[in-house]
């Protein structure tokens, strides 16, 4: 390797990790800017879970009734353990350094036949961090966005156990890559495999769970049977626009701390919500598998199926947070490292989605609470791009070629 190589990639590595600290450093800038949303207020949550299972309350997720599933309390009670800083600094810190870690990692020597892959696909991963803004740090979906990307790389070095185990790892601490995991079942040749490696990493975890709480383990799933639908999310669009025109209401749902709507038919949507993902899951790998049987490239259709996994998950979810948007950046950086062909216009779409998020949360999200007009619309554009992202990702994966 010549010296200018060598000094060529440590600027790119130096350029990765200044930009990385920057971005980190707007979305806590922006967290305080914009006050009134609380985008880092769920770190209070953390901060207090953590002191409470410090104190004897036990493993939240094992022991403790949880929101999310087991693995999520791993990261929560690191960054609890950092006395020296406010819980804050302490996990804003975490996420820098799994975050720039992916980044890095993403650059590093793979299969690519496109060197420049890796790199463009790093810098969309830190740009996408930028355009959804603070909430791309502040929540437990920062972390399993970045062992997803990691498995990324682990497919592209063909370590089908390895990136098993990051899909299956980041998927007990939020659900989402199970999108991804299927989207690899459908699409390699060592199935069994990767299947063999999920199993057994959830198997040791729902075991350490049933000895240590009981059937606690599983209460990430029943707890979210009952919520209603959040604001913010694609199917809510209707009943904003009904609450505006006073036809329909928005309330502050104290149990789950989200804003939701009411009125006509939003419980019979709202039950039917999870079981409208699983269908869409299920047809993306029967998609991904004729796909593949077609004689598709791997990699490419892999891509794809995660796409339009995740869009499956976000699009027909109840739960709009925007911080699920990090599922959306990390499925971009999927279509961007695998080089999948013609994606430029999906790209812009998916950067205006990013961008807009944050524009909705926290830049005018008292105003959206408010049912004011502009916010309305920012929110109605998105949702519609959501859709329309789904269905160019469905028409994509079916094609013959």
């Amino acid at each position: 390797m010549n010296i200018g190589t060598t000094q060529l990639k440590l600027l790119r590595n130096t350029a990765l990790i200044g930009t990385s600290i920057l971005v980190h450093l707007w979305a806590l800038t922006a967290s305080k800017i914009f006050a009134d949303a609380i985008s880092f207020g769920d770190l209070g949550l953390y901060d207090y879970w953590s002191y409470m299972a410090n104190n004897g309350a036990g493993w939240y997720g094992l022991v403790t009734d949880w929101v999310y599933p087991a693995l999520a309390f791993v990261p929560i009670w690191l960054a609890g353990l950092v006395t020296l800083v406010d819980y804050e600094i302490a996990w804003l810190a975490l996420v820098f350094i799994l975050n720039t870690d992916a980044a890095l990692t993403l650059v590093k020597k793979t299969e690519s036949n496109k060197p420049l892959a890796g790199t463009f696909a790093s810098w969309a991963f830190l740009a996408a961090l930028f355009a959804i803004g603070p909430v791309a740090v502040s929540r437990i979906d920062s972390v399993s966005a970045a062992l997803a990307i990691f498995g990324l790389v682990a497919i592209n070095r063909n370590q089908i156990a390895t990136a098993s185990a990051f899909f299956t790892i980041a998927g007990w601490i939020k659900i989402w890559p199970v999108a991804l995991f299927v989207s690899l079942l459908a699409t390699v040749e060592q199935k069994a495999k990767a299947l063999y490696v999920a199993l057994a990493i959830t198997l040791s975890i729902v075991i350490v769970g049933l000895v240590t709480g009981g059937t606690t383990v599983f209460g990430f799933i029943t707890q979210q049977q009952d919520r209603g639908i959040q604001i913010e999310s694609v199917m809510a669009t209707v009943w904003m626009w009904l609450a505006k025109f006073g036809l329909a209401g928005t309330f502050f749902d104290e149990q789950v701390l989200t804003n939701q709507v009411s009125g006509v038919l939003v419980e019979e949507v709202a039950s039917a919500s999870n079981w409208l993902m699983l269908l869409a899951l299920t047809i993306t790998f029967l998609l991904a598998l004729r796909a593949i049987r077609a004689g598709r490239n791997r990699k490419e259709v892999f891509a794809l199926a995660s796409l339009t996994g995740v869009l499956d998950l976000i699009v027909f979810n109840k739960v709009g947070s925007p911080q699920f948007m990090m599922w959306l950046a990390v499925a971009l950086v999927a279509v961007i490292f695998f080089e999948v062909r013609s994606i430029k216009t999906p790209l812009v779409i998916g950067g205006t989605i990013l961008l807009l998020t944050q524009l909705i949360y926290p830049v005018f999200y008292t105003e959206l609470l408010g049912l004011e007009t502009l916010p309305l619309w920012l929110l109605t554009i998105r949702n519609l791009l959501l859709v329309w992202l789904l269905i160019w990702a469905n028409l994509r994966i079916s094609r013959a070629k």
